[in-house]
């Protein structure tokens, strides 16, 4: 079957042609792996050849094996873009038109045929090799054949046909001589976010602003600067962020607005910085002197107005720490504003409510600063008239202190009673019974109901069960006696500042002998804390195992506070004291509630039993438990 690759197609495309839609050859796939992976082809035109890259949004065809070694396609988009003085050609659509054949032609690279002499002599009879450096032979005809040999004469002998070479694409004349060329200011073509890469030069996209990041300030090693961004969102369904700095922040930041639609061109790609960028792009955008940003006139009711990927709240329960998440539920409670201490010092707001929704789970949302006043004021004042309004989060940060919850970044978008699909049938539901049905919440370590002997177990349990390697940790009661406490390091200085509601408690180095210094809240003081910090072995007539004691169970189990204790010890020198409060202590029967979680420590996972709160042994109310029991 004959195959007709577009004549002359490589050098048409790397003089700039983006409209000739070739037929052409795919001689060589080869995968780079980086952040996303890629794909790069080398393409023929059966004389010439040239390296390209193919769009992520192409690399399903090479996975599918629609495009492989051999395959013809036609290429739809494309455009050529110059990488370290080569050319090379960026493929942003194509079709296969065969999937598999053999090589056509005598393709050579397109740089060595510019180089070779342009004409061959046509009174030679002997055969001209011109080098193949892919296999394969040029068909005579002037459409290329897949097949290179034909079957002829009665004893079916083979014939190679050797044809002609193609002469070689002519560029059209130079002008030398006849002043400056005009530069190409023709504006650039509008392409779809998800085919931007660092191979093109010239690029533009359309595309509407669904958020903006407040002006920042910072000050570094090269001096102060000031930095703000904002994310794109075309008619695709691609996204992508935006950064401008310093000058560039005082020509766009004003005339960015959320919700507008924008032609934007001449910027730079760089690999996108995941930490801070949660958008499903491997690029960025950065915006320099050069670049433009127009405000597109008329409405575009192809490009949405938000794109979210809602998680149920169950599912944020297996969610890793620091991810990005959309969430959807009836907000049910909205706890006061109260201030919060940053780390730099500063003050800022936080509210904490609480969302629920189908998968019957519950999870704290954490409002920071203007979230508070504004969409946190408004949702209070409807829960305080009786109506559970509709919260959806966009871009919520998951945290996993003390349960799973969400909190609000800077990039974190929140719509009241939005008007959506998903928002309506989350209000049916809620109203149609579920604001009734009982839920749990992931935020906070749910102690189990019940008494503690429904839990009882005994220390060897604790590892034949294997206790605390699910999800959640483990919540159960033994009765055990305190065998041994390690009494070198049993506290520690804690920080006496308020955060919030509660005391920091973080851990404090010292200053010189009369000040401390915590590093979270980022002050000084003259007075620390000392909180309890116990280790523990428990033993009953099963086994012996470690647990650790905090502030609580500590002074439950010793009888005074942490303070009192590390001033006999290292203030007063009054060992005998010291001495007689630890064993006091041991050897006494207790009932113990143990939280049991496994925890990473270095590269090592090991499970970590927690005393969360401590009781003596009360015999009677035991022999009535035991008499049950048996």
């Amino acid at each position: 079957m004959p195959v007709n690759l577009t004549s002359n197609a490589i050098p048409a495309v790397l003089k700039g042609d983006v409209n000739l839609k070739p037929l052409l050859q795919v001689l060589e796939i080869k995968l780079i792996r980086a952040s996303q992976d890629r794909y790069k082809i080398i393409l023929s035109d059966g004389v010439s050849t040239e390296q390209a890259m193919l769009a992520t949004q192409l690399n399903d065809h090479v996975k599918s094996r629609k495009v492989q070694n051999g395959s013809v396609v036609q290429l739809i988009d494309y455009i050529c873009s110059t990488i370290q003085n080569r050319k090379i050609i960026v493929v942003l659509n194509m079709e296969t038109i065969i999937e598999y054949c053999e090589v056509i032609g005598n393709p050579k690279w397109a740089a060595q045929l510019e180089s070779a002499p342009s004409r061959i002599s046509s009174n030679s009879m002997s055969e001209q090799k011109i080098g193949v450096p892919f296999g394969g032979t040029c068909d005579p005809a002037p459409s290329v054949r897949i097949n290179s040999s034909v079957t002829s004469g009665p004893n079916n002998m083979t014939t190679s046909f050797r044809p002609t070479v193609q002469p070689s694409y002519q560029p059209p004349p130079s002008y030398k001589n006849r002043g400056p060329i005009a530069k190409n200011e023709a504006p650039a073509r509008i392409i779809p976010i998800e085919a931007l890469n660092p191979y093109q030069g010239r690029w533009a996209i359309k595309a509407r602003v669904t958020a903006k990041a407040e002006l920042r300030r910072y000050n570094n090693a090269k001096g102060d600067g000031k930095v703000f961004s904002f994310d794109l969102l075309d008619s695709d369904g691609g996204e992508i962020r935006v950064t401008c700095f310093n000058s560039v922040v005082d020509r766009f930041y004003s005339i960015v607005e959320v919700g507008k639609v924008y032609v934007i061109s001449k910027g730079s790609l760089k690999p996108a910085k995941k930490n801070f960028n949660h958008l499903n792009n491997e690029w960025e955008i950065l915006l320099d002197a050069s670049s433009t940003m127009e405000l597109f006139p008329d409405e575009d009711n192809t490009i949405p107005r938000q794109q979210f990927s809602f998680k149920p709240i169950n599912e944020i329960e297996n969610v890793e720490n620091n991810s990005i998440v959309d969430i959807i539920g009836i907000v049910v409670s909205v706890n006061p504003s109260m201030p919060i201490l940053r780390k730099n010092g500063m003050e800022t707001q936080r509210r904490i409510l609480n969302l629920k929704d189908a998968s019957s789970r519950i999870v704290e949302l954490c409002l920071w600063g203007e979230f508070c006043n504004k969409e946190g004021r408004e949702l209070q004042e409807m829960l305080d008239s009786g109506f559970f309004p509709v919260l959806a989060v966009k871009a919520g940060k998951v945290n996993d202190f003390s349960g799973k919850s969400v909190g609000t970044i800077s990039s974190t978008q929140l719509f009241v009673n939005p008007d959506f699909p998903e928002a309506h049938n989350l209000r049916a539901w809620f109203d149609g019974g579920g604001k009734d049905i009982a839920s749990q919440s992931i935020s906070k370590d749910i102690i189990p109901q019940g008494s503690w002997n429904e839990m009882r177990k005994t220390v060897s349990q604790i590892k034949m069960d294997g206790l605390g390697r699910s999800e959640r940790p483990d919540w159960v009661t033994i009765k055990a006696t305190i065998a041994f406490i390690k009494t070198d390091n049993f506290c520690y200085t804690a920080c006496p500042l308020m955060v919030g509601d509660r005391k920091c408690s973080r851990k404090v180095s010292r200053l010189g002998k009369l000040r401390w210094r915590c590093e979270r809240c980022d002050r000084e003081f003259e007075e620390c804390d000392y909180r309890y910090l116990l280790q523990a072995q428990v033993q009953d007539h099963t086994g012996l195992t470690w647990v650790t004691a905090f502030q609580e169970a500590g002074e439950e189990l010793l009888g005074c506070s942490a303070k009192e204790l590390y001033g006999l010890k290292h203030e007063d020198k009054d060992d005998a004291m010291f001495g007689e409060i630890i064993r006091n202590s041991l050897f006494k029967q207790y009932l113990l509630q143990l939280k049991i979680k496994e925890e990473i420590y270095g590269d090592e996972q090991k499970v970590k039993i927690t005393v969360v709160k401590t009781e003596k042994v009360d015999f009677s109310a035991e022999s009535v438990y035991l008499l049950n029991f048996f």
